[in-house]
């Protein structure tokens, strides 16, 4: 079996050791190169997990109005990245800004603002809450927000019918370790089997022989995603939704307005 480092995709390894080896010799290097990457791409996902059925929280929705609960991201769980996101990443950056873009699929676009004032927020959560058939605690960082029907019709539908299952959290790396198999240091591996036993797929670190320790991070957006690099990032739920200030008021009437037109041009 050959051994890679992502960050050197070049470079293949015979056995642990030898990855180790190289860890060693470039960690300094290595974890600036990690620090100066932007986390939105999704790869191929982590497998191995056991899933449940989960299915979202939907009202019967009448209004063009609806707001909604997202998981944007959940910790202890080593993601393709082969990070593992410990339980108070998020603390500051929420601390700092309770607020957060909410995108479609990471695209830095306007007509992919699904929300530039989604609610940011952190509960504590459990992963057979989140669709694994496993007990096992996690924080899950949080998307809140309101979606209006005309402002992006495609996202609204979405949502509303339950098809948006997986989300994923662009963001800046702020502390991190690498944890990584050592045969000839107590205190490495002494680390390393510490660090894979608070994830729930234990079992990556054993294939890759390494993975990432992220302490802190810095969120820039939420973004609905068709895979992400951490699959266990459901709609929690999606329900009617009231106007409460004037400009969403005013929306709401003229989108009715525009609707009433259109059915009185039909029967006509």
């Amino acid at each position: 079996m050959n051994y890679i480092i992502k960050q050197y995709p070049d470079k293949k390894f015979t056995d642990k050791m030898d990855q180790t080896r190289f860890i060693k010799k470039h960690l300094e290097e290595l974890k600036e190169i990690k620090k100066a990457e932007y986390k939105t791409n999704s790869q191929p996902i982590i497998s191995g997990l056991k899933t449940k059925m989960f299915e979202p929280e939907i009202e019967d929705i009448t209004s063009d109005f609806i707001e909604v609960k997202t998981v944007i991201n959940s910790t202890n769980i080593i993601d393709s990245h082969l990070d593992l996101h410990m339980p108070k990443i998020w603390n500051k950056t929420v601390s700092d800004n309770p607020y957060s873009h909410h995108l479609k699929q990471h695209e830095n676009k306007f007509e992919s603002v699904i929300s530039k004032k989604a609610k940011s927020y952190n509960e504590d959560s459990n992963f057979n809450l989140l669709g694994l058939d496993v007990d096992f605690k996690c924080v899950a960082n949080i998307n809140q927000f309101i979606l209006e029907r005309s402002k992006i019709p495609f996202m609204f539908d979405a949502y509303k019918n339950g098809d948006v299952d997986q989300h994923s959290v662009g963001m800046l790396y702020v502390d991190l370790d690498i944890a990584y198999y050592d045969e000839d240091s107590q205190k490495q591996m002494d680390f390393f089997n510490e660090m894979k036993e608070k994830s729930v797929n234990p079992d990556v670190a054993e294939e890759y022989g390494y993975f990432w320790v992220i302490y802190e991070a810095k969120k820039r957006e939420g973004s609905a995603v068709v895979f992400g690099s951490n699959s266990v990032t459901p709609t929690l739920w999606v329900k009617n939704y009231e106007p409460q200030n004037s400009t969403q008021k005013e929306a709401a009437k003229a989108l009715h307005a525009r609707k009433q037109l259109i059915i009185n041009h039909l029967n006509n």
